[in-house]
């Protein structure tokens, strides 16, 4: 990164490893997959296919009361499929859970990116830290930095290098932390994100299949006892990593000599009156929202019962809540950094916040068509029973089952990078197969979520791994041989660690039963 800001693209080069050459075949096989639209739109011709083929195969299950239930195969390619994919096009787009879900919260959320907010309360936090609680408190800050979304993972670890040098400590060290807490932490979070809404919106699409989940509670807090509490976990056990494993294995480093670049990333005054408008926004918004749902006649509450859980209007009416807050607290931010000054202002930085969602609307379409259309032929109920079947003939269940699909997610990710892609191939086929072993779709979402997250890091594919390359040349000597080798055997570390403790954690809410989120069981 030069004085401008800019990232220098070219990092150093390394020898070829065995380590090496087998990042490269990630690569070079991750690099074969289609877009995300061409992959769905794949995978919908795909099922067209195996319905003609596998057309009248059945299954049955045990129902709702007991009852047993035939479900068989339906093909779409006739008469009869023709008229259901025309008819049903735009009304499966429509539809689509995910859809309204991404572009509602990607409209407030973008708004607060756009005037600078999360940036500037990043930049705020790290440099307000003494030294001897800055690795924790990346981790913390880190993991929560899903709020804004993938933009973390660029300026939380371009800052914590520059805190890292400022205090004289070795920067490559402030950068892996930051981008292990950044990507391998992503899916944990205190606050709610778009990426709850996201993958929740996935998981009510697969629900609908077999009966036993059909009246599970699936909302964007579904995980979120189980997340909130990992941000505590992970940030515990980041920290242990970053000190006693990272630390002694980059101190071999040839670094130039360290300057004080935090000067680039201070707050300015603008910024400072901003946070602090957005403070005065936040802490009203809290106010009258506890005042909505604390009293038992509150409006928020079920008007039948008096309660939050499981189903009431904060529940069900959770996006709405996050998006007034989080559009609140960025028009307050904006206000008071200037970067507001009138109506239309508002109208840009949303325009430029539904940008984001932009690729995810495109890929969206083609993969309505895809879990639409899997739905009808049956092919996702009948591959859930017949899944379910095998795995209860070989007493393969519980903990093992689910360390399973924890792996699976794990491995997936190497050639995947995007999160809400596997899980919307997935998610049609587990959620049913756990229901049917009687587990309740939270569970099901948490352990892929676990695995999905944990070796973000780890993939020559993040579409970040250029940019913390860049940060490791900028502080590195002329002639240092480091490169992506150096990067993945910093992030290792994290990611196998963040995989096992975070496995764990999860097991342990199984022992106990314990709720992942507001109405969100384990068992069903």
């Amino acid at each position: 990164m030069s004085n401008t800001g800019q990232i220098n693209p070219v990092p150093p080069t390394e020898k070829s490893s065995w380590f090496q050459k087998t990042l490269d075949v990630i690569e070079f096989v991750g690099n074969k997959f289609p877009t995300p639209f061409v992959l769905f739109s794949l995978l919908a011709l795909f099922v067209l296919v195996v319905s003609a083929v596998f057309e009248g195969t059945a299954v049955s299950y045990l129902g709702k009361g007991g009852k047993l239930v035939a479900v068989k195969v339906v093909s779409l390619m006739n008469a009869d499929g023709f008229r259901y994919i025309i008819t049903s096009m735009v009304k499966n787009f429509i539809n689509f859970p995910p859809l309204g879900l991404v572009v509602v919260m990607m409209l407030a959320m973008g708004l607060s990116e756009a005037t600078g907010f999360v940036s500037a309360l990043v930049r705020k936090i790290l440099l307000g830290v003494p030294p001897w609680a800055i690795t924790a408190t990346i981790f913390l800050v880190g993991i929560n930095g899903n709020l804004a979304s993938d933009a973390a993972m660029v300026f939380v670890p371009a800052a914590a290098a520059a805190v890292y040098a400022g205090m004289g400590r070795n920067p490559i060290l402030g950068m892996s932390v930051a981008f292990a807490a950044t990507a391998a932490g992503f899916s944990a979070n205190f606050l709610p994100a778009g990426t709850d809404a996201l993958i929740a919106g996935i998981t009510q699409t697969a629900i609908g299949s077999i009966p036993a989940t059909a009246k599970s509670a699936v909302h964007p807090l579904i995980n979120y006892y189980f997340m909130s509490s990992s941000v505590i976990i992970l940030t515990v056990v980041g920290t242990l990593v970053a000190e006693k494993v990272v630390a002694p294995r980059l101190a071999k480093l040839n670094l130039r000599d360290l300057a004080d670049d935090t000067a680039e990333h201070k707050v300015t005054a603008e910024e400072n009156k901003g946070l602090r408008y957005a403070g005065v926004a936040a802490l009203v918004y809290v106010l009258l929202l506890l005042l909505l749902m604390v009293p038992e006649f509150g409006w928020l509450r079920d008007p039948k019962t008096h309660t939050l859980i499981p189903k009431s209007p904060f529940i069900s009416g959770i996006i709405p809540i996050l998006f007034l807050f989080f559009f609140s607290v960025g028009i307050a931010f904006g206000i008071g950094k200037g970067a507001i000054k009138s109506e239309r202002d508002v109208s840009d930085l949303l325009s430029k916040g539904l940008a984001g969602s932009l690729s995810f609307i495109v890929t969206a379409f083609a993969a309505a068509q895809f879990v639409a259309w899997f739905g009808k032929t049956n092919l996702a109920t009948v591959i859930a029973v017949k899944g379910a079947n095998l795995l209860q003939s070989m007493h393969f269940t519980g903990v093992a089952l689910v360390i399973s699909l924890i792996l699976l997610s794990a491995i997936v990710d190497l050639f995947v990078i995007s999160g809400s892609a596997k899980w919307l191939v997935l998610a049609p086929i587990f959620v049913p197969m756990f229901g049917l072993l009687g587990y309740e779709p939270a569970l099901t979402q948490a352990a892929y979520r676990i695995g999905e997250s944990s070796v973000n890091a780890v993939t020559p594919l993040n579409y970040y791994v250029p940019v913390m390359l860049g940060i490791m040349a900028r502080y590195l000597k002329d002639g240092e041989k480091a490169g992506m080798g150096t990067l993945m055997a910093t992030q290792i570390p994290y990611a196998l660690a963040f995989l096992v403790v975070w496995t764990a954690w999860l097991i342990v809410f199984m022992a106990f039963n314990l709720p992942l989120g507001p109405g969100a069981k384990i068992f069903l």
